[in-house]
């Protein structure tokens, strides 16, 4: 699968969650999302198009391609995945998790990125659901069990 720059992922992911809530996406429900000037998405659009991941007619809807999904998805993916980390696990704000999530899926490696989803399931099928350990852990990230950080 090709490598795509920070930039462009984002324009696909946005085209993507776009789609999910409108099912019709245009160029100003991007330039509105990712708060870019017209000029940049038209020129996101057309790279894009070139590497096979969209369909888009001058003044049209932007579809994503099979391809195009596929890629977003995958983005998109590892996005909520990340932000459920930080939120969940490492009790970190919304707002700096949306940020964070945004900014690290671009660059963690897929043995990393796998290794926080079998971290995920392995509390997740704790035969507690939320053993113990984990709510200690959530207490002590947020500043509770001082006695743990010393």
């Amino acid at each position: 699968m090709e490598k795509l720059s920070q930039s462009l992922e984002d324009y696909l992911e946005a085209i993507y969650v776009i789609s999910l809530e409108k099912k019709i996406v245009r160029v100003k429900d991007l330039v509105k999302k990712l708060n870019v000037k017209t000029a940049s998405v038209i020129g996101a659009l057309k790279k894009l198009e070139l590497k096979g991941f969209v369909e888009h007619e001058h003044y049209g809807y932007i579809d994503l391609t099979p391809e195009g999904i596929r890629k977003a998805t995958r983005i998109y993916e590892k996005h909520k995945v990340l932000f459920r980390f930080f939120t969940d696990f490492l009790q970190v704000g919304s707002e700096t998790s949306e940020k964070d999530a945004c900014a690290v899926e671009h660059f963690i490696s897929d043995e990393t990125y796998s290794k926080i989803i079998r971290l995920i399931k392995f509390i997740e099928k704790s035969p507690d659901r939320q053993p113990q350990w984990f709510e200690d852990l959530k207490s002590f990230m947020n500043g509770s069990h001082e006695e743990l950080a010393n």
